[in-house]
Parts: C-alpha cells; sequence; structure tokens
C-alpha cells in the first residue's frame, strides 16, 4: 500500500556548545491525493487505493491517511460501469469480485471534495517466455519473450525460491512496432550467487507494463517491481493519474512466473 510523505527541511541552529535549539521552516504543506491501483491479468481487482499526505511531524497513520468519502467508478472498455464502495484503509473496490483480463482496457473515474481524478490503463499479457539463457561475461539473465503492443517489460533475477532476488530493473524493454518478440535482461547477479555452487538455482522473472509505466520508470530512475513500487515524492515523477494536487499510479502489470535458467 501506498505511504506517502512530503520531507520538508528543517533548520537548525546551534546556539552555544552548551545548548542547542531546533527551529523548524514556516513552509506551507501542500496536501496531494494519492491514488494506488495495480491491474492483474486473469486475476480479481484488489481495488484501489486513496490516502493523502500528511505534514511532517506526524507519524504515518493509515487512519489518518485514507480518504472514506471518496465516489469513483470503473469504466471498462469505454462502456461498462463498475461502482467502487470503500472497504476499509482507503480501499474502494466492486460489491462483487471483478475478474481483470488483458487486452481491456479500464479507465478510473473519481471525485473528493471537489477534486477530479482521472487514470486509463491497458491490462498487459502475463510474459510469455520463448527461451532462457545465463549471459556469465556480464553475469546477467536473459529471456526472449512474446512481445504484445503497448507493452513494456522489465525482468528481475531470483535465486533459488525466492531467498534472493533482484530490487530493480537495469531498464525496460520496448519492442518496435509490429515485433513478436524481445529481449529481457536482468541487472547484474550478485558475485556471492554468480559460482557454480548456485547452478541450476539462478532465475528469472519478467514482468509486462501498459507501455505509460515507461514516463513512471523514467522518471525515477529506480523501480522495485513488486508490492513496493510507487513510493516516490511528488516533483517531476511520471505519475498517470491525473487530477489537481493528485498524484499515483493506477496501471496494469502482468508477472510471469519464475522461470530457471540453468
Amino acid at each position: 500500500m501506498l505511504k506517502y510523505l512530503i520531507v520538508i527541511p528543517f533548520l537548525f541552529i546551534f546556539i552555544s556548545c552548551e545548548k542547542t535549539q531546533i527551529v523548524e521552516n514556516d513552509v506551507p504543506f501542500q496536501s496531494y491525493v494519492v491514488v494506488n491501483g495495480e491491474l492483474n491479468p486473469e486475476s480479481i481487482f484488489n481495488g484501489v487505493t486513496f490516502t493523502k499526505t500528511l505534514p511532517v511531524g506526524i507519524t504515518y497513520d493509515i487512519k489518518a491517511a485514507e480518504l472514506k468519502d471518496v465516489t469513483a467508478y470503473i469504466r471498462i472498455n469505454g462502456v461498462q460501469i463498475i461502482p467502487l464502495h470503500y472497504i476499509s484503509d482507503g480501499v474502494y473496490k466492486p460489491l462483487y469480485e471483478l475478474l481483470l483480463h488483458a487486452g481491456n482496457t479500464y479507465e478510473l473515474f473519481a471525485e473528493w471534495e471537489g477534486t477530479v481524478i482521472y487514470s486509463s490503463t491497458k491490462v498487459p499479457f502475463a510474459p510469455e517466455i520463448n527461451e532462457v539463457s545465463y549471459n556469465t561475461g556480464g553475469n546477467y539473465l536473459q529471456a526472449n519473450i512474446k512481445a504484445h503492443a503497448g507493452e513494456v517489460y522489465g525482468a528481475i533475477w531470483v535465486i533459488g525460491n525466492g531467498s534472493a532476488k533482484a530490487s530493480a530493473f537495469p531498464n525496460l524493454s520496448i519492442p518496435d512496432s509490429g515485433a513478436s518478440a524481445i529481449n529481457v535482461i536482468t541487472s547484474g547477479i550478485l558475485d556471492q550467487y554468480s559460482g557454480s555452487n548456485y547452478d541450476r538455482m539462478r532465475n528469472i522473472q519478467v514482468f509486462s507494463y501498459d507501455r505509460q509505466y515507461t514516463s513512471y520508470f523514467n522518471s525515477v530512475k529506480v523501480n522495485i517491481p513488486s508490492g513496493n513500487a510507487f513510493l516516490q515524492n511528488g516533483g517531476t515523477t511520471g505519475w498517470n493519474v491525473l487530477g489537481n494536487n493528485v498524484i499515483g499510479m493506477f496501471i496494469g502489470v502482468g508477472k510471469g512466473i519464475i522461470k530457471n535458467v540453468n
């Protein structure tokens, strides 16, 4: 779940060697609405989270950050309307389970205290691996996967059952128009996992994203592919949620199976 704080610098003034006084800058606090939604293909929709940023000096508490009175709905492929309802901790879901399908477009419409919120994403297909290899010279893993229009891809290395894994993609692989396949690489495997004692324990996992994820990835320069992908500040981050003083991601993400490389 996305937790977002704007950090405002403090001014430290040292009065003397015997007495220290801390004075805070009187900087106005700008609150943001934070939207967090991840849509996975052929999976039940886990909902969208609506929260707000908290000022410095307030310990993060979801009960203080959550928004309980958002009016929201999802539109599927420009036709079907699915109202969303508050569940708990800022999470909004349909009254009934909603199965998400690859290739479908899901639009988010919401309003909170006069703030209009909008986002749209296309759910990608789960990555399909054609073949994998271990580049011993560069000490990274590579997968050749089936490419789909409007998608981008990243990959991580995973050791064994996940006792260790890469925390970031080195880059996103973007297929050329009409391409049927594309290569995706991981970051370099840590030296302690490159020895022969780890043969047949090195695995690769590929992730697919709606292509608009590229802007977010390039703006933050680092990506954690699962579970904590959207922890960044406001600034010039390439969020795909629109609205006045609104940030966040409502994005389609496909998670591939973990595939053994050697």
